[in-house]
């Protein structure tokens, strides 16, 4: 062992005593740790032993681990009976969490010392030639010893069982209530039963149909219903233009009075009223244009990082993301294969789910009928492999607004073309372009 690096004998050998004392104590530390937690070897060796009793759903008690460490053949490395007797005397099984907790951040900075080595004692080999690159994963090497995140780590059927039994029922003693993240219209929330942690949903429409105004809309209502942060990468549109759509729809001001800054009294009524809502939200604003992935993806890390209860990002619009490598690839498909891969990644690694508008391609324009299908996404193959949810927003009138008719809510079809997770079909929503705004068809919303 090397003794310079930081470990708690104490809370080792009190997690393992508490473990041997108590069932419950069993559940949190086999579900909490691993045996790489525990820096002593022969605490590994315990560890393991009490995980393979529980494993053959037998009482962990002295007798059943010692068992068990006979069979290893470790009994007598571990310091025998005797010492499974000592680390069991004066434990307060009620600390185990503390314990837990104890071993965990001295099992992280192990991890985050031994990193560093390395990479100090290797920096001098390694040919860096693409420092952002190698800033990237030196950052997200960093950020996941630091949350403790096991990547590539198995687990059984079993565990997994476990886990979806226990929220079960914890969640069946609670009022009924959407498994993810609301997105704000009723009709599609019972389809998706809200945006999905860790999913990839893929918006498409054709230019000018609103596939900004709708993502905008649903970013503030998932940070006003949620009461939780939501991040927003905007790579074409200014922030300041973001807000002024969302000031317009929040407050029903036409966007064009925002935009010309000229207001009647009413209006400045409305608008403080709908600034103020917009002020209560945490939505975070990046509009760096043509940023790359890497990029997004560190920015998207540091937020999270800051917010632990980070519940959407959305991304306007995949098509402009910048390709991780500094040498451009002549094939456009395999730079949008990586962009979407990474997306899916980022919304696998934060637990959040993410939203990527997407330009569909000039064919839909030559066809007779012009309803969006999946091979009109841009570079479909890949984004089409990764997504889990890819919805469609289109308008048969499209082309024909009058700016005189900008008031008037106008039919947009929300077609869900596939659904990992559940049904596809169509929705009837409406769309004011006056204010911005999406509601349901024939539906009255509050906001």
């Amino acid at each position: 062992m090397n003794q310079d690096l930081p470990y708690s004998e104490q809370a080792e050998r009190a997690t393992l005593g508490a473990m041997i004392l108590s069932q419950g104590s069993v559940l949190l530390g086999i579900a909490s740790l691993t045996e790489e937690d525990f820096y002593i070897p022969k605490h590994q060796k315990i560890f393991q032993a009490i995980r393979l009793v529980n494993q053959h759903a037998a009482p962990v008690d002295i007798t059943t681990v010692t068992e068990e460490l006979i069979n290893l053949n470790e009994l007598e490395y571990v310091g025998g009976v005797v010492y499974l007797t000592e680390i069991c005397e004066g434990v307060l099984t009620s600390n185990i969490e503390a314990y837990v907790d104890l071993l965990k951040e001295k099992a992280n900075l192990r991890n985050l010392l031994v990193y560093l080595r390395n990479t100090l004692e290797n920096f001098h080999e390694k040919n860096v030639e693409d420092v952002p690159v190698f800033l990237h994963e030196f950052e997200k090497k960093i950020l996941d010893i630091t949350r403790n995140r096991r990547v590539g780590a198995f687990k059984t059927a079993k565990e997994y069982v476990d886990y979806i039994k226990a929220k079960f029922y914890e969640e069946s003693t609670k009022p009924a209530r959407l498994s993810g993240v609301s997105t704000g219209f009723k009709s599609l929330d019972t389809v998706t039963h809200g945006w999905q942690k860790g999913d990839l949903i893929i918006l498409g429409a054709r230019p000018s149909v609103g596939k900004t105004a709708f993502a905008l809309n649903v970013a503030y209502n998932a940070a006003k219903t949620e009461k939780k942060p939501v991040a927003i990468f905007s790579l074409e549109m200014p922030g300041e233009h973001l807000v002024q759509r969302m000031i317009s729809f929040v407050s029903h001001i036409e966007l064009e009075k925002l935009r010309t800054m000229r207001y009647s009294g009413e209006d400045l009524v409305r608008f403080d009223n709908g600034a103020r809502k917009l002020e209560q939200t945490e939505i975070f604003i990046d509009d760096t244009p043509s940023a790359r992935i890497i990029d997004i993806q560190a920015k998207a890390r540091k937020l999270k990082s800051a917010n632990e209860d980070l519940c959407l990002i959305i991304v306007d619009y995949l098509t402009l993301i910048t390709p991780s490598s500094s040498r451009r690839s002549d094939n456009r498909q395999i730079e949008v294969a990586e962009i979407s891969r990474n997306l899916k990644a980022l919304a696998r690694e934060l637990n959040v789910p993410v939203i990527a508008l997407s330009q569909l391609s000039r064919l839909v324009e030559r066809r007779d009928k012009k309803k969006p299908m999946m091979s009109d996404l841009r570079e479909s193959g890949a984004i089409e492999q990764d997504a889990d949810l890819v919805m469609f927003l289109h308008r048969e009138d499209e082309g024909e607004d009058d700016k005189g008719e900008a008031r008037k809510a106008v039919p947009v079809k929300l077609i869900i073309a596939k659904h990992r997770n559940g049904s596809i079909g169509e929705l009837d929503l409406m769309f004011t372009k006056a204010y911005t705004e999406f509601n349901m068809a024939m539906a009255s919303e509050e906001r």
